[in-house]
């Protein structure tokens, strides 16, 4: 019930936004430590935190900026508007990005010419398990949380009256040998609970990757892959020797077993607490 109350209060303040933009308003622009971000002006999560504390995620940009080479070729899975995509982009290589979201989609394609990047190659694709069409649905308050509909529907996902839209999903791993796209040394995935099916389409990504950075959001795992802890882990272990939780620092050795960090992971989710974890070679 409190939760319930919660997200009311939330849509209630999300109304009061919108209406102190002019009807024909696109966006806004912020000019932060992630770089010039333009992204939709309804979004009052990410959005919030631009335009107020000037950043996003700055702790997730340091962690990365220290694993990533400046030879790397970095895959990111879901990159929503590029907060997160843009800071890494100047510490690489390449950058291939793959959006499901058409519309926060067309906001990232300007944030990379606003940011004068010359390495990055963008997708308005989901990456899953295989080639078809897919429900996703298009959350506006947080644009970040948008997703492939879920398998088990939720109040959390559905309280700002989200537009349901189809979209293309594709394999990484074939789309990559279709268009002959270079051998990943990195791999950034945050797509809202759908990262099980992905990970089944990209095994032979995975092998040349030296480092994996996955969001884990209990409820997420449970309501769009409808899946446990054990299921998603076994798809990562045959790649990685090392998982490193990003709230706690706390490492697992993946040689040893798997049953501490299936066990970590179980906590989280009977906290609903989320984390973002980097899975590694020693």
């Amino acid at each position: 019930m409190l939760k319930k109350l919660k997200y009311f209060i939330k849509r209630k303040k999300f109304d009061h936004r919108r209406k102190k933009f002019a009807p024909y308003t696109k966006g806004i622009i912020y000019n932060t430590e992630n770089g010039i971000i333009a992204m939709s002006h309804e979004d009052m999560m990410i959005g919030k935190s631009l335009g107020r504390k000037g950043s996003w995620n700055s702790k997730e940009i340091h962690s990365l900026r220290k694993i990533v080479q400046s030879e790397d070729v970095i895959y990111f899975i879901g990159t929503h508007v590029g907060t997160l995509l843009i800071p890494i982009a100047t510490h690489c290589q390449k950058v291939i990005g793959y959006e499901a979201n058409p519309e926060t989609f067309w906001f990232l394609k300007k944030n990379v010419v606003f940011n004068d990047l010359e390495n990055v190659e963008l997708f308005n694709l989901a990456v899953g398990d295989s080639k078809k069409k897919m429900r996703f649905i298009q959350n506006r308050m947080n644009t970040g949380g948008s997703k492939v509909k879920p398998i088990i529907n939720d109040f959390r996902y559905k309280f700002d009256n989200p537009e349901e839209i189809e979209v293309d999903m594709v394999a990484l791993d074939n789309h990559k040998e279709e268009l002959a796209l270079p051998a990943a040394d990195g791999i950034v995935m945050d797509i809202e609970g759908a990262e099980y099916f992905a990970l089944q389409g990209m095994k032979t990504t995975l092998e040349s990757a030296r480092f994996l950075y996955m969001e884990y959001v209990p409820h997420h795992l449970k309501n769009v892959s409808n899946i446990k802890n054990t299921e998603l882990i076994n798809l990562v272990v045959p790649y990685f020797t090392k998982a490193v939780s990003q709230a706690t620092g706390k490492e697992f050795d993946l040689t040893v077993n798997t049953q501490d960090l299936i066990s970590f992971l179980d906590y989280l989710d009977q906290n609903d607490k989320s984390d973002d974890f980097l899975f590694k070679e020693n």
